[in-house]
């Protein structure tokens, strides 16, 4: 009990202080260096939230530098993108509800935080529009095309309208990434019981229960596994997502093959 309250109220003031303090800096800043100022202080703040929680995430592979890309993972629970931030600067894309969550949505549209309404349709060239423009800057655009959390191993089907913003684009890619949990309080996270720590779909526990189980965990170790980008000239929506759902399961076999990452490995 102690460490869950002890880490929710440390959590509270690192997040109220860093955006409090980031939304201060965007005022003042020019517009043009905004996205990229918001993806690096997201990858900061990320990293101080992991200490907290002593979440321990390393990288295999190398995320791109010289060019921003969509880039495609597995969800699979609420710490993905703090786990991937850690090791990557990027704007997520977030369903639109959540723009209207008590503190949460703040926090969400000052980090830069690209929300979408998947109900309406009449919003996609306007979203497509927003993603491109955040790539333009420089900033890569990560998306969960699961579209909800996945506490089995089997991804679902990927859905296509996250590949509308590059689908077709003659120099654009797109790249595959899959997060994997390695361990939970010390025990391999082979066992489903031990992996199911971390994991959440729903289902019987809420999304209040489940943060307080993860407020509660002495330690989470987490990999992200890059893979190589994939070129989308030519290419419809339905057939990138068909191609990145089958590259992303590939990634959930041990990486053998896989070049180390020479950069930063542990965010804690």
């Amino acid at each position: 009990m102690l460490r869950r309250v002890s880490r929710l109220i440390r959590m509270f003031f690192v997040t109220l202080v860093y955006t409090a303090r980031q939304a201060w800096r965007l005022r003042r800043m020019p517009e043009a260096e905004r996205a990229r100022y918001q993806a690096l202080r997201q990858t900061n703040g990320c990293r101080k939230l992991c200490r907290i929680l002593n979440v321990h995430v390393t990288c295999t592979g190398t995320v791109p530098r010289d060019e921003a890309m969509l880039i495609v993972c597995n969800h699979i629970g609420m710490l993905d993108p703090f786990a991937l931030a850690t090791q990557m600067p990027v704007a997520f894309v977030a369903k639109a509800e959540m723009a209207s969550w008590p503190f949460a949505g703040w926090v969400c549209r000052v980090m830069g935080i690209l929300f979408v309404d998947r109900n309406r349709r009449t919003r996609t060239n306007d979203f497509v529009a927003r993603v491109r423009r955040r790539m333009a800057d420089g900033v890569h655009v990560l998306v969960f095309p699961e579209g909800t959390t996945n506490g089995e191993p089997e991804l679902l089907p990927f859905k296509t309208g996250a590949f509308e913003a590059v689908a077709g684009l003659d120099e654009a890619h797109v790249l595959p990434c899959y997060l994997h949990v390695v361990a939970v309080n010390g025990r391999p996270a082979d066992d489903p019981a031990v992996r199911n720590h971390v994991v959440w779909a729903g289902g019987s526990q809420r999304f209040g229960e489940h943060a307080w189980h993860l407020l509660g965990l002495e330690r989470v170790d987490l990999e992200v596994r890059v893979g190589t980008p994939v070129p989308v000239a030519g290419r419809s929506r339905k057939e990138l997502a068909q191609d990145l759902h089958a590259r992303v399961t590939a990634l959930a076999s041990p990486p053998s093959v896989i070049t180390p990452s020479a950069g930063r490995a542990d965010a804690s």
